[in-house]
């Protein structure tokens, strides 16, 4: 699909702002090479939220100096006057007409909006012609600074536009709304934008802590599609990964509860080393229905964490479905959830076991509340409501794997357990995460694995307030 309308430059700014551009190019340029190390915090937090090596489309006016660090090759531009685009020492791609196909973007970055003529436009044409899979990242400013911006723009005339769309975050979430896009993440920086050595790095990272980055003067928004083509997921290929450790009674539990689910199915155990009869009983699971597989592999014997991405390696369908091997979470309630994904435009399903009333023994008061506290801190950290972090049930495509594994090194802690690798990959990844209450159910053969509830809470401690550090300050 080929989009014209939002981006015929003659109907898309604002003809002050264009009548500025043509006159005021050289004072421009001079400005943004002065000033570019404002410009330069804005790249950084962007290749933050968005990868560098995507292919990536940038609307801008006047700031396409932000493109500074990403993949030149990658990098398309629309500028209000392309002789600012004069100020880089390679050459980025620009169109030479007024048709371009977006579909074939991962990242579309909206730096104009307050340039815009009509912004609600714009993105409504945008909704149209976009993949279901792309993200819209909006670069606005916070209500707090408009009026110092505005004194600024007084006293600098010759810099600025006069003329220019008031735009707060409040008034850009109601354009997100009112356009069928939705809020995936938003994130703050910079409460200083001129360079003082040392100083002002300390205080653009200090004030991207929650709380603390109330006060930072620009928003990232990320958003996507609100309603999405019908994925028809229950059509696709499912692999359920079931990671096992001495887990041989359950075993014969989960024959008697498997079921198609999907157009076909495929029941990956793996084996992790188990010192019973566990593999011995997933070879005599006996099942008649040709479009249900049972496969198995032979777990590392390091970690759940490394079982599972073995299995998901392994897997040759087109959504993974993580499941622990207790049969607490009902295969049931597994096929909800992935009803849930295929009628929304989610990416991630994140069961929680938090919502429903749970078993009198299905979980212990300590893992309970370390539960409880991980969710809050997750929450708090990532600005993405979380109730359940450590609930084993998740599903995602296979397709978004290999972002997904490669996001794993972040805060540089194995996760012996995956839930953490997983959550915060999708959060840095800008998946749209979802959460699905399912009944949680006492386990009726063998005893938890999560027994360390202390040093397994340090070390998810640890991964998750590093994690926060690597993605939201040390960028």
């Amino acid at each position: 699909m080929i989009i014209s309308k939002s981006i015929n430059k003659k109907d898309y700014y604002i003809n002050k702002t264009q009548t500025f551009y043509e006159n005021n190019t050289e004072k421009r340029i001079s400005f943004l090479k002065r000033n570019q190390f404002f410009y330069t915090e804005i790249s950084k937090i962007l290749k933050t939220i968005i990868s560098r090596n995507d292919l990536n489309f940038f609307f801008c006016c006047g700031n396409s100096n932000i493109v500074n660090g990403f993949d030149k090759s990658k990098t398309f531009v629309q500028e209000i006057n392309e002789d600012i685009l004069l100020i880089f020492d390679q050459k980025i791609n620009t169109f030479k007409n007024d048709e371009i196909d977006f579909k074939k973007f991962k990242n579309i970055v909206i730096a104009d909006i307050e340039h815009q003529l009509n912004p609600l436009d714009n993105l409504k044409e945008l909704l149209k012609n976009i993949s279901d899979d792309s993200n819209i990242v909006i670069i606005s400013k916070s209500l707090i600074w408009s009026g110092l911006i505005k004194l600024v723009k007084f006293f600098f005339r010759g810099k600025f536009t006069s003329e220019y769309n008031y735009l707060p975050f409040n008034y850009i979430k109601n354009l997100i709304d009112v356009s069928n896009f939705e809020i995936i993440k938003n994130e703050k920086g910079i409460i200083f934008p001129f360079n003082i050595p040392f100083l002002t790095s300390i205080l653009n990272r200090l004030f991207r802590l929650p709380i603390l980055n109330f006060f930072c003067m620009m928003n990232f928004t990320v958003i996507k599609k609100k309603i999405t083509n019908n994925k028809d997921d229950l059509k696709k290929k499912i692999s359920i990964i079931i990671p096992c450790k001495n887990e041989e009674k359950n075993i014969k539990i989960i024959e008697k509860n498997i079921y198609k689910i999907g157009n076909k199915t495929e029941f990956i155990f793996g084996d992790d080393k188990s010192t019973d009869n566990t593999l011995g009983e997933i070879k005599n699971i006996k099942i008649q229905d040709e479009n249900i597989e049972i496969r198995t592999y032979e777990g590392p014997g390091v970690c759940k964490s490394e079982n599972v991405y073995k299995g998901i390696e392994n897997a040759t369908g087109d959504i993974i479905v993580i499941y622990d091997a207790d049969c607490t979470v009902s295969l049931k309630d597994v096929e909800i959830s992935l009803k849930v994904l295929s009628e929304t435009n989610a990416d991630f399903v994140n069961c929680t076991r938090m919502i429903f009333p749970q078993q009198k023994n299905a979980m212990k008061t300590f893992n309970f509340l370390g539960n409880v506290f991980f969710a809050q801190l997750f929450s708090l950290f990532f600005n993405k409501k979380i109730t359940d972090t450590l609930c084993g049930t998740k599903i995602f495509y296979k397709k978004d794997w290999e972002k997904l594994k490669m996001s794993f090194k972040v805060s540089k802690i194995k996760d012996l357990w995956g839930d953490f690798d997983l959550l915060i990959s999708a959060y840095k990844n800008n998946l749209k995460i979802i959460e699905v209450p399912v009944n949680y159910y006492d386990r009726v053969e063998g005893e938890t694995k999560m027994k360390s509830v202390f040093k397994n809470g340090l070390r998810m401690l640890l991964i998750t307030i590093k994690s926060f550090f690597k993605l939201r300050i040390d960028y």
